[in-house]
């Protein structure tokens, strides 16, 4: 099915499939059954090879592996498996129902508990299907978002609807008749620290691991059916590169590249940012598809609702999902997911954790190298440290709010009343630490979740080798000098990995910022905007005006249209944009 879907799962039954599927379980159904069986599966198990040798199963599907490896290795299952995934099953010699999800999330998982049984699935919407299931506004999750506009309810185990919570990233759970228990399996900064001669090394090792990473990731496609982000920046660029040098292993075309970017104007030289893009193109083949917004794009991601329909990144992702589709493209690579591991740019922390645990041998080569940046940074990082601390606690920002001293749109009756979920605290000072909350917060999982859910019906398919649990591990095993700033550049590791395979004029730019994109963005979201008044006319809208200001709201944006600058404006216009998501829809856009 290409719509959310629940359905009861009975013993014999095959399981519900994940995104769009939910599975409904009664506990009596399965009391005294045997054995292992999926309820639930959204599965895209990566490493197979490893797996099948660990378990001892030769040329089964990702369902037999998950099943093999709850036998086998029972709460040590999702720790062991490798992909992204997402399932719940009935363990017979526990009589209740496992469950996890990888350890970024990825794949999302969503459980209601009903009257005897559970409704579990990964799309809320999916879980909503099942009778009993009511559709209530968790009002603390919706407070704290609209307090803060980097909040993602999975990351605390919450939704946006009260009945139905998530299991946060790296998370197992087991559910009987008495109740849902939950437990993290993996914390990301215990990993073990590796440590290389050098930073060519690293990079050495590092383009090993991911040739092996991407060309796994396109193993199962067919000839002509890849496509993969390319904007300027490294992330993308290196997935490219890898894909295309995969592909070209195999004798086949490079994969078509998909780019947020809009096209050139023909006659006129491309814009920086547009001649990166071009560069990696031309290097290995790669057509280039220009996707920018458009402001029926913009419009249709704001008239969906955030409490229940995917609308992250839904705008720039729309034309290439058209794009994809018209040209059979079913699997799609991005490089979602590198500034939290692989092209981690250190965030201003690396040369003050290493000052204090007295690390200095890095830090005097550094200074030695280049006593001009050497003391740039040094007079930065006070500020950088203090830019990476502001963020306070979400009941902090809830009594600032209600004195009028920190933008929101949320009705003042809406904060008074809220049950704030808590935040996880952000660590000061540890760059690995930092790296784990990053992983943690739950974004990356919020995007590949919306991403999936309407990639779908169209029968497209995304993977993110950046993100591959081996990767990531590659990463957060690097001691913190590795992340040291080498000829005024960061993100060296995979600098150095791409050597060869990416132009320098990409591999060594200094900086992630496109703005050709940044501008056709704003454009086109400044005409959505300014449609507001339709929005909050259309039928139902104003069901919320009793927890959101929709009149400020509406004010705030059609200053933003008009350019009309006021302060803090941009955290007004993140915040009044999701507040806008927030207002109820009439209808779910079309992909």
């Amino acid at each position: 099915m290409s719509a959310p879907h629940a359905l009861a799962v009975r013993p014999g039954d095959a399981p519900a499939r994940g995104p769009l599927g939910a599975a409904v379980v009664c506990f009596d159904d399965w009391a005294g059954t045997p054995g292992v069986h999926l309820l639930y599966a959204d599965l895209d198990l990566a490493d197979r090879a490893r797996l099948h040798a660990d378990l001892g199963t030769e040329g089964t599907g990702d369902d037999a592996l998950v099943v093999a490896a709850i036998q086998t290795w029972g709460d040590d299952a999702p720790d062991r498996l490798g992909g992204t995934f997402a399932y719940a099953a009935w363990d017979g010699a526990r009589q209740a129902v496992v469950g996890a999800v990888d350890g970024l999330g990825l794949q999302p998982l969503g459980v209601a508990e009903t009257p005897g049984g559970l409704v579990i699935g990964g799309d809320v919407r999916a879980v909503l299907a099942a009778d009993g299931v009511p559709d209530d506004l968790d009002e603390g999750a919706l407070a704290a978002a609209l307090l803060d506009a980097a909040f993602k309810p999975a990351a605390v185990g919450r939704t946006f609807l009260r009945a139905i919570r998530a299991l946060p990233p790296a998370h197992r759970l087991v559910a009987d008749g008495t109740g849902v228990l939950t437990a993290r399996y993996w914390r990301p900064e215990t990993t073990p620290v590796r440590h290389f001669r050098g930073i060519e090394a690293c990079g050495a090792a590092l383009r090993t691991l991911l040739r092996e990473v991407t060309a796994e990731a396109i193993d199962d496609a067919e000839p002509g059916t890849v496509g993969v982000h390319l904007s300027a920046g490294i992330d993308s660029t290196a997935v490219a590169a890898f894909a295309a040098e995969a592909l070209a292993a195999r004798g086949l075309p490079p994969p078509t590249a998909f780019s947020w970017l809009p096209a050139p104007e023909p006659g006129t030289p491309p814009a920086p940012d547009q001649a990166r893009v071009l560069a990696v193109a031309d290097r290995w083949g790669m057509d280039v598809v220009w996707c920018p917004p458009t402001p029926d794009d913009a419009l249709a991601g704001l008239s969906m609702d955030a409490t229940r329909e995917p609308t992250t990144m839904w705008t720039p992702e729309a034309p290439v999902r058209r794009a994809a589709a018209e040209r059979g493209i079913r699997l799609m690579l991005s490089g979602w997911g590198g500034d939290e591991a692989i092209s981690f740019s250190g965030r201003g922390l690396v040369g003050p954790h290493l000052l204090r645990t007295g690390r200095w041998g890095p830090l005097i080569a550094f200074a030695l190298a280049d006593p001009r940046a050497a003391l740039q940074r040094y007079r930065a990082s006070p500020i950088r440290r203090a830019r990476l601390t502001a963020h306070p606690p979400l009941d902090v920002m809830r009594e600032a709010a209600l004195r009028g001293e920190h933008a929101t749109f949320a009705r003042p009756d809406l904060l008074r009343r809220a049950d704030l979920p808590e935040s996880l605290p952000k660590p000061v000072g540890d760059p690995r630490a930092y790296l784990a909350w990053l992983l943690h917060r739950g974004h990356l999982g919020q995007r590949t979740a919306a991403w999936a859910q309407v990639g779908t019906p169209l029968g497209l398919r995304y993977r993110y080798p950046l993100l591959d649990r081996r990767v990531l591990t590659f990463a957060l095993s690097l001691p913190p000098e590795a992340w040291l700033t080498r000829r005024r550049l960061r993100r060296w590791p995979l600098r150095e990995a791409t050597a060869g395979l990416v132009p320098d004029r990409v591999r060594l730019h200094d900086s992630k910022a496109e703005p050709t994109w940044t501008e056709a963005s704003r454009q086109s979201t400044e005409v959505a905007a300014a449609q507001f008044a339709s929005l909050a006319a259309r039928p139902g809208a104003h069901a919320r005006a009793h927890l959101i200001d929709i009149d400020a709201l509406g004010e705030a944006l059609s200053a933003w249209s008009q350019k009309i600058e006021r302060q803090n404006h941009g955290q007004w216009t993140r915040l009044g944009l999701q507040a806008v998501s927030f207002l109820p829809s009439s209808s779910a856009p079309p992909s």
